[in-house]
């Protein structure tokens, strides 16, 4: 039997006013796959990711989580059946510490959602955990640091790390090396392989050289529809990728 698909897109359609963000969508990203969804400006990828995620209802159309409807749950409900997502624009608490910042996050599911003043010894059974998660996304040296004080990387980093302390299934990745230099991406790419293990990830990327380096499939995106879906080699020699997005890269 073929496993059922980590996340799907059925018919999936967003309108704001009459404008089609995106328009019946299909979308099957198999279980234990890093999925790169690309797109020129405007394709709708972020509306898809905010669909994807709950922080949308779409207009018309599914979103299924290992087979069970998902479009019609708050964000924290989708989060709790396994997805989380990090942002295009950086969203971290800024005056926390990189270690407060996991704590925060890792209080979500118990108790003590939110209660930043709770002492020491209440926060100490999620020690550990914020240990494995520093360490897994090559923060241990700056745990301590205040996430104002981080590099633009590095924040995306954390943000990781923040996604991680739900136990992801699936993690959504939108624009994880936007602005970094090459060291950055650099690093970045390989956290993403690194926690893509034994987890399916997704990712909006525009750096090519990233998605053709991590991505098993990608879908392209042009005005809301899918355009192409399938591997590296096949999508970036479709002649319609390369006039609607592969070709202003090459420019």
């Amino acid at each position: 039997m073929t496993a059922l698909p980590a996340l799907q897109a059925v018919g999936l359609s967003k309108e704001f006013r009459g404008f089609s963000a995106t328009k019946d969508v299909n979308l099957d990203i198999r279980q234990g796959e890093i999925h790169a969804v690309i797109g020129p400006n405007g394709a709708g990828k972020t509306t898809l990711f905010n669909l994807l995620s709950g922080f949308l209802r779409p207009s018309r159309g599914e979103v299924r989580l290992f087979g069970e409807r998902i479009d019609t749950l708050a964000p924290h409900q989708i989060v709790r059946r396994g997805l989380s997502r990090s942002f295009q624009i950086s969203s971290v608490f800024s005056s926390l510490s990189v270690r407060e910042n996991l704590l925060a996050a890792l209080q979500s599911p118990t108790p003590l959602p939110g209660q930043f003043w709770s002492s020491r010894r209440k926060l100490a059974p999620l020690s550990g955990r914020v240990d494995e998660i520093v360490a897994q996304v090559g923060l241990e040296p700056l745990q301590h640091r205040l996430a104002a004080d981080l590099s633009h990387g590095e924040k995306r980093q954390l943000e990781i790390g923040i996604s991680l302390t739900q136990n992801p299934r699936v993690l959504l990745l939108d624009e994880p090396t936007s602005g970094m230099g090459s060291e950055g991406i650099a690093r970045v790419t390989q956290l993403v392989r690194e926690v893509a293990a034994g987890r399916t990830v997704v990712l909006v990327e525009h750096n090519m050289s990233v998605v053709s380096t991590l991505a098993d499939r990608i879908t392209v995106l042009q005005y809301g529809s899918v355009l192409a879906s399938g591997s590296y080699q096949d999508v970036s020699r479709d002649p319609r990728v390369i006039e609607a997005y592969l070709g202003e890269e090459s420019e």
